[in-house]
């Protein structure tokens, strides 16, 4: 009976360990769940998301580091991708890059050109392959492109000229530093200003030197001006980096005192000159909101909507009194 009772128990034993295998190997079912969870996580929208090439002049400039931050934010609101390109103010290399964002097959491309006349080439071989362009800034002279975005670069000229004008009682000497030579912007710049400083016959442009919109070009041709100009009351410069280039020379030279310094952009650095004193005044061009309209306007485009063909972005003139 003891060896039957035995036999029987271990049959028992083993037939309740047997059920505990089952159990155990039947739990990595469980992990099935992940495997669903990972499908629901499929990029299905990735497919559908439209990449923006974004060619800019350069990254040395603040204005446009504020422009490109403008874009990326806009874009990463509107579920886009955005790639940006830094031609560092090289027209070879940025008709390079613009040919680079061709072969990525981009949806849309946005452009910042160095040289107006250069990047017709790039724009064309966009139009080839059935991509649109949108331009900032400054225009392609050739090529198509379904909008630009803009200040009115003569307006802005004339908003320096009568704060400048103000600023004289008008009466003085004026020395201008200028942008890049030929470029659409100096040239409605200057003329914006010339305008307006004509109407005023005791105010005298003295000289007008190119700069290439460089705080380093500028500092170096305002030590030139101000050699050659030992009575100086006015530096109108064409933006904020060449302005604050003719600053560090003016300072260098004791003589910020006696001479008032404006510009255009409204970048950090030149708000904080007119904090300090060193600038007078400067006009504000918005290139984040510039930035941000263009990626809008992308989006229309990617998606088959018509847009403007031209924007204007509204200016404002930023004095001590206003900052």
């Amino acid at each position: 009976m003891k060896k039957v009772l035995v036999f029987v128990m271990c049959i028992l034993l083993s037939m309740s360990f047997a059920g505990c295998k089952k159990e155990e190997t039947k739990e990595p079912e469980k992990k099935e769940p992940v495997t669903k969870e990972s499908e629901k996580k499929d990029p299905v929208v990735k497919e559908e998301s439209i990449t923006v090439g974004f060619a800019v002049s350069t990254l040395a400039n603040p204005f446009f580091v504020t422009m490109k931050e403008g874009g990326e934010a806009k874009a990463e609101e509107l579920g886009m991708d955005i790639i940006t390109l830094d031609a560092q103010d090289s027209s070879e290399t940025q008709v390079s890059q613009v040919e680079d964002l061709i072969a990525r097959d981009v949806d849309i491309i946005i452009i910042n050109p160095v040289d107006s006349d250069a990047i017709g080439v790039a724009v064309k071989e966009a139009n080839k392959a059935n991509i649109p362009v949108i331009t900032v800034t400054r225009p392609s002279n050739s090529g198509e492109v379904v909008q630009h975005l803009d200040i009115d670069n003569a307006e802005a000229g004339k908003l320096a000229a009568e704060e400048v004008a103000k600023v004289l009682n008008g009466k003085g000497q004026i020395a201008i530093l200028e942008g890049i030579a030929g470029a659409p912007s100096a040239l409605d710049r200057q003329k914006g200003f010339e305008d307006v400083i004509n109407e005023y016959p005791d105010i005298k442009i003295v000289t007008s030197l190119t700069a290439n919109y460089s705080r380093e070009e500028g500092a170096a041709v305002m030590e030139d001006i101000l050699q050659a100009n030992p009575e100086l009351d006015v530096v109108y410069a064409h933006n904020d980096e060449m302005a604050l280039g003719a600053v560090r020379t003016i300072k260098a030279a004791n003589r910020l005192n006696e001479i008032k310094v404006f510009g255009i952009d409204a970048t950090d650095d030149a708000l904080v000159a007119i904090e300090k004193n060193e600038m007078s005044a400067t006009v504000k061009q918005q290139p984040d909101l510039q930035m941000a309209k263009a990626v809008e306007a992308a989006m229309k485009v990617a998606k088959g909507e018509e847009v403007e063909e031209k924007v204007i972005i509204p200016l404002l003139l930023v004095n001590k009194d206003n900052l």
